[in-house]
Formats: structure tokens, C-alpha cells, sequence
């Protein structure tokens, strides 16, 4: 039977200086006031299909390498808006779970920010991110 993890004990790790190696840790700082990732790994599908076929067919093409990370706006943790902000992008590594800190996604990413504000709600924040070079997939 298949072990399972609570999404509790996510991590986001990332470098806003775009300097740092994925997995190395060399610039890789933890980013606080997060609270959910996704991460879409989906591959293209390219049609391919001939005159008199009887249905559609397709082959594979590249997978893609994009996501979301969603949290709180906290003053005093700069790094998702500096990796927003930086004309080079940074790198960032997702990991399901800190119990197996083995398994992670990670690499060179694009990241976009945007903030939400409601009388009745926390402030929240959501970072779109895409790879911006090959990803480190070891999931």
C-alpha cells in the first residue's frame, strides 16, 4: 500500500537572485507565510492526424514546467516579491513534503505575483511561476 503525506509539511525554497543551484542550497533561502503549490507537469499533445482518419490521433511533446504558490502578504519576508521583480528570474524548489526532502521539483522559473486585499479577509498573495530552463524533477 502506497504511503500517504499531509500537504501540511510543504516547502518552498527559492533564490531571488537567480544565482543559486537547485539542490546545492547554496542560495536557496525557506519561504515563509505560504500555504499551498501546484505544480503542472501536463505534456503536449500535437495533432497529428491524416486525411480519412477516423478519429483524432496526436503525439507527445514537451512536458510543462508551471505553477502556483499561494499564501499570506507578510512585510517582512521580501523573497517571492524580489524573485517577482528580478529581470533574470530566480530558482525555486517545491517539495511535498519535508518527511522525504528527497522528492522535490526545482530549477530556473519566471514568477509573476499578484495580491489580494478584502475588508472580511487576510491579505493573500499568488505567484504564478513557469520554468525558465530545464527543471530538476525528481518527485
Amino acid at each position: 500500500m502506497a504511503t500517504k503525506y499531509a500537504g501540511r509539511n510543504g516547502l518552498v525554497y527559492a533564490d531571488p537572485g537567480a544565482g543559486g543551484n537547485a539542490g546545492t542550497g547554496s542560495a536557496m533561502v525557506l519561504v515563509g507565510a505560504l500555504r499551498a503549490f501546484t505544480f503542472d507537469g501536463s505534456t503536449d499533445k500535437i495533432d497529428v492526424t491524416e486525411f480519412g482518419a477516423l478519429n483524432k490521433t496526436a503525439v507527445l511533446g514537451f512536458p510543462a514546467a508551471r505553477g502556483t504558490m499561494e499564501g499570506f502578504w507578510a512585510s517582512d519576508d521580501s523573497t517571492m516579491r524580489q524573485c517577482a521583480t528580478n529581470l533574470n528570474g530566480c530558482f525555486i524548489a517545491v517539495y511535498p513534503t519535508q518527511t522525504q526532502m528527497t522528492r522535490y521539483y526545482a530549477g530556473p522559473a519566471w514568477l509573476d505575483m499578484s495580491l489580494r486585499t478584502a475588508v472580511d479577509q487576510a491579505v493573500t498573495t499568488t505567484y504564478n511561476w513557469e520554468a525558465r530552463g530545464s527543471m530538476i524533477n525528481v518527485l
